[in-house]
Parts: C-alpha cells; structure tokens; sequence
C-alpha cells in the first residue's frame, strides 16, 4: 500500500515551512510572521490562504493556527495551518500549501491518485476526484492516522490529517467542506 504516499522529495517540502506564530496563552495565533516579505515571494501570501482554512470544526476546539511565507533556497513556500483538537487525543490538522515546487508535488499527487483509481469507493485509500481537487488518502491504522493530499487547482496543496480517528472519513469530510472552488481561483 505504499504506491498512495508522496515522494519524499514532497513529504520533505511539505515540511520546509512549519510556521510560526505569536501564541496566545489559550494556544490559538493571533497574528502570524512571515519569513520574507509578500511582494518578493512567487507564491500566494500565507494570509491569502489562512481564510480559506475551516473556522471551526463541530465539537473541536482551536489550538493552534500558523502560517508562513519563505524562500529556502531556490525554493518559495506559503503556507497556512490549523489544528483542531478533541477530547481522547483527537485532532485534525488543516494546512494549505502554495510553493515554486508545486508543479512536481501536483505531479506526485496527481499520479498517486491515478494509481489508486480502480479502489472501490468503500476503500479507505481510494483517491478522491473531485471537480475543484484531485488526491490520494492514507490510512494507519495501528497509529490511527489518516491523511488527504489534494491537488487543488493545479497550484495548492491541501493536506488534511486525523488522529484517533477509524478509516478516513473524518479526513474526507473536513476536505469536502473547505472552498476549494474559492482556493482554485487564487492566483
């Protein structure tokens, strides 16, 4: 089953930019910091993407919410991040990526979900082929850890990921109710 995981040339770019915030003493970021400054990055400013990231999920709390521009190298990344968090110890993560390697992340993203297109729609890995998104899910189960990885209008990577959670449907639901039509049409 590992022909749905990205290559890690994008597991390791998804990583690049962790985020930092300003934390409130309750856990939830007011106001976020950027590495660089938005007119000298390629990519979508990370507070052009922190809008389209869910607002509340019912019965979850906030922690935390981060976000980040930067270059590293030649290379440019944004990103946006939410976490969500529920009593025994469950948490869904939202973030949002746009990055200079987004063209090959949307290729890996692209051909994991090919791969996977003959799964029954009851597999907890089938891909997903939605009209403003395409992308493969995971699921661990001995970690309880499901993770989505879209591809949203050529451009943005959407990674939704569950903790404590049997199969994906949590992760699948929370990806379903992001304005990805909204996201598509950034430029």
């Amino acid at each position: 089953m590992r022909d749905n995981f990205l290559p890690s040339l994008a597991l390791l770019l998804l990583a690049l930019a962790p985020g930092v915030g300003c934390t409130k003493a309750e856990g939830t970021s007011e106001e976020v910091t950027a590495s660089i400054p938005a007119a000298s990055a390629p990519c979508v400013y990370f507070k052009t993407l922190a809008p389209f990231l869910p607002e509340e999920l019912e019965g979850f709390t906030v922690a935390r919410t981060q976000g980040s521009t930067g270059k590293y190298g030649e290379v440019s990344v944004s990103e946006a991040e939410r976490l969500f968090t529920r009593g025994e110890g469950r948490e869904v993560k939202v973030r949002i990526v746009d990055t200079t390697m987004g063209q090959k992340i949307g290729q890996a993203i692209r051909d994991a979900a090919e791969r996977a297109k003959d799964r029954p729609a009851s597999d907890p890995a089938a891909p997903i082929h939605w009209k403003d998104a395409v992308g493969f899910v995971r699921y661990d189960a001995e970690e309880a850890l499901a993770e989505a990885n879209l591809l949203v209008g050529d451009r943005f990577v959407v990674a939704v990921t569950s903790r404590g959670f049997p199969g994906t449907v949590e992760v699948r639901r929370v990806a379903r109710g992001i304005d990805l039509a909204g996201l598509a049409r950034l430029q």
